[in-house]
């Protein structure tokens, strides 16, 4: 009896270790600290979701973000270019993504930006939405029925001036990388691109689901290229996938480790907690580990919630980081100034 115990004891010691490990991986946690309770970015009375910001050589930040008429959905969206000294006032620019002609990928809507910028050049990706068959607009139906809303990841690149700010307009290259075939993982639909660059190679994480009615199948996928080819390449299978389903992967590296900010679903309908920021880290940016069940719960009452990373040129975090987080206040989306601390312990 009393050997029975010792073993039982035993192997629960073992479990209770290794789904420690589970959430205790690395030794870097992050906080994100509210720089003002005044939005940083405010489009009242239009809104805004998903947005992408960096920094250029002369100080100026540039943000390319979703641009929503009152009450109409982000795949409705255009994205526009703002510029700012100080992340809180903001000179509108210019549209740089509009919706293409019929037929084109797309025709219906451009949106969830992800800005990367270099001397030479500055690459923007986007989601675009194509039209829906038929003209009905039932974003529930499946792949090859009435009314499905089609997306796929579209780049558009402009010139970059002697301080690293577009120069000119965005021209599309067109699309990079869609949904694959009926039966695999990712064929209902993609989104939430972010774009991490290491050497000549640009390091490509989305969300993607194939059943859009369960959640628990919207996984994190992966695929690669060469910035000098701009041809992508997808990873056969998810790389990450959690139990609920989740969304917005935010990428950044470090050093040798990489880090993914991503949003877990705990009850994707519900809007009181349905949904929580984790921290992720890998060693290749393939296989990841749950290093922060903790991280960060979302500000105020948007839904789903967002953050987006500010950088700086090459796709470089700032010596101070700063992320922009998605909110609600009055019933309008809209965006907030975060710092981001990074510290050895929680």
């Amino acid at each position: 009896m009393i050997r029975s115990i010792l073993i039982i004891n035993c192997f629960l010691f073992i479990f209770c270790l290794n789904n420690a490990q589970l959430i205790t991986t690395g030794n870097i946690y992050y906080n994100l600290v509210q720089d003002s309770d005044k939005p940083a970015f405010d489009l009242t009375p239009n809104q805004t979701r998903m947005a992408s910001c960096y920094q250029d050589k002369a100080g100026i930040y540039h943000l390319f973000a979703d641009y929503m008429e009152k009450e109409r959905g982000s795949w409705n969206a255009v994205i526009r270019h703002y510029k700012s000294t100080d992340l809180y006032h903001w000179e509108y620019v210019s549209t740089v993504a509009r919706h293409g002609e019929v037929g084109k990928r797309d025709a219906r809507g451009c949106s969830s930006p992800h800005i990367y910028a270099t001397d030479e050049k500055i690459y923007l990706f986007y989601g675009g939405t194509s039209r829906p068959v038929g003209g009905n607009q039932d974003i529930w139906a499946e792949k090859g029925k009435q009314g499905y809303f089609s997306r796929q990841f579209i780049l558009a690149i402009a010139e970059a001036d002697k301080n690293g700010a577009p120069k000119g307009n965005f021209a599309k290259h067109g699309v990079i990388l869609e949904p694959g075939e009926i039966g695999d993982w990712d064929s209902m639909r993609m989104d939430g691109p972010c774009v991490v660059a290491v050497g000549d190679t640009l390091h490509l994480f989305y969300n993607a689901f194939d059943a859009n009615k369960d959640r628990n199948r919207v996984r994190v996928g992966y695929a690669k290229a060469s910035i000098n080819e701009l041809k992508f390449t997808k990873y056969p299978e998810p790389i990450l996938s959690v139990p609920g389903g989740g969304e917005m992967p935010r990428v950044f590296k470090t050093g040798s480790e990489w880090h993914m900010f991503y949003l877990h679903h705990k009850n994707y309908y519900s809007r009181e907690g349905g949904y929580k920021w984790q921290h992720h880290t890998s060693r290749n940016g393939i296989n990841w580990e749950l290093s922060d069940p903790y991280f960060f719960n979302g500000h105020s009452s948007a839904f789903p919630p967002d953050i987006m990373m500010i950088y700086g040129m090459n796709g470089q975090l700032l010596d101070r980081p700063k992320v922009l987080v998605a909110g609600s206040e009055n019933d309008i989306n809209k965006l907030w100034l975060y710092n981001l601390k990074k510290s050895e312990k929680k």
